[in-house]
């Protein structure tokens, strides 16, 4: 891995070790004194970074001020993962890292008395997926599912054999980790939907050992949710564009990506199983599944709308008065129990009569 130095702010920029945050001027000032880069700026909103867009003649740009609990490390892995996609799978429009003018794709400044690490992506022209598909025809739906199973099977394989020592952090979000939250399942306030919990972590639970021995496991983008997957609307069918905010990454089983596509996908349909179908499809064309995997899938989407209803049941009880924490459960919830009456073999029934192996 490449060294680093931290770096000083020019005296003529601002005091940055006296600023919690950086206004947009400030950061303008950053992105022309280190990259070069000159436009109109303004804020995005994030969780828990400062980001900024930046419109310039040769294009648009996000600078990313990473809040302080990010370590290097794990910002080198999300830009090492994005340059890899971008050589290996040009055909998306991943975000592009831009080096400054030091040659460094990641510089490291002292703000507000803390180290941040800063660095420019380009932009990634679009609407989400989850802000498209409610206003899309039922065959212009089917047409985004099968896109998005494309773009994702194409993530999986422009990651594949891709390393980095970051990727073995353990992760809250990774489905490996599953079983460090059956204690949560307690803390579920409704009795049938904790008993479908249980029985779904259960099966889960009881297969881990032989999925380590006989499914792939590889570096995952790990969060293809409807807000991270961009949509092109141009003259003809809508179309994903790119996958963004690498910002989950870890290293886990191979199905994972295509199974959380899947939840997120699946929540804005009334078959949510033709969804899934569909989206299965896109996947396999670019990226060709183990049947272990075509079998194991249905219990991989089950599961992660278990782990989602535990990681907002621990959030919500460790914030109770936060109202957002449990809204986007309504869609989980209902889909697990839609999901609790269907065939194992629903999804993926008409892939198994072939062999991805």
């Amino acid at each position: 891995m490449s060294t680093y130095t931290t770096i000083s702010f020019p005296c003529n920029i601002f005091c940055a070790d006296l600023m919690d945050v950086l206004t947009p001027v400030e950061a303008s000032q950053l992105a022309d004194w280190y990259w070069r880069i000159r436009g109109d700026i303004s804020m995005l909103p994030s969780y828990a970074d400062q980001n900024f867009r930046i419109r310039s003649d040769a294009g648009d740009y996000v600078l990313k001020v990473a809040n302080p609990s990010w370590s290097r490390m794990d910002l080198d892995l999300e830009n090492q993962a994005m340059m890899t996609l971008a050589e290996r799978e040009p055909a998306l429009r991943w975000p592009q890292v831009l080096c400054a003018l030091n040659g460094q794709h990641l510089l490291t400044f002292p703000i507000g008395g803390q180290i941040r690490q800063v660095r420019i992506l380009s932009f990634v022209p679009g609407r989400t997926y989850a802000d498209v598909i409610g206003s899309l025809a039922p065959a212009q739906r089917a047409v985004l599912h099968e896109s998005l199973g494309g773009a994702v099977g194409r993530l999986t394989r422009g990651l594949q054999d891709f390393q980095h020592p970051a990727a073995d952090r353990l992760h809250d979000w990774n489905l490996m980790r599953l079983p460090a939250l059956h204690d949560e399942m307690a803390h579920i306030d409704d009795a049938a939907l904790q008993a479908m919990v249980q029985a779904h972590v259960d099966v889960f639970c009881e297969r881990l050992p032989s999925w380590h021995e006989n499914l792939p496991v590889t570096v995952l983008h790990n969060d293809a949710n409807d807000l991270n997957v961009i949509v092109a609307l141009d003259d003809g069918d809508p179309c994903v564009n790119a996958v963004i905010d690498f910002g989950d990454m870890c290293t886990s089983f191979r199905l994972a990506d295509l199974a959380i596509a899947c939840v997120y996908a699946m929540q804005h349909e009334a078959d949510p199983v033709a969804c899934a179908r569909t989206i299965v499809r896109g996947y396999v064309a670019q990226c060709p599944l183990r049947r272990t995997e075509l079998e194991a899938l249905q219990t991989f989407i089950l599961a992660r709308l278990c782990h989602s209803v535990l990681m907002a049941t621990r959030a919500h009880r460790e914030a109770p008065d936060n109202p957002f924490i449990m809204v986007s459960q309504q869609g989980v919830r209902r889909l697990l129990r839609h999901l609790a009456g269907v065939d194992r073999d629903a999804i993926v029934r008409p892939f198994l009569e072939s062999s991805h192996d």
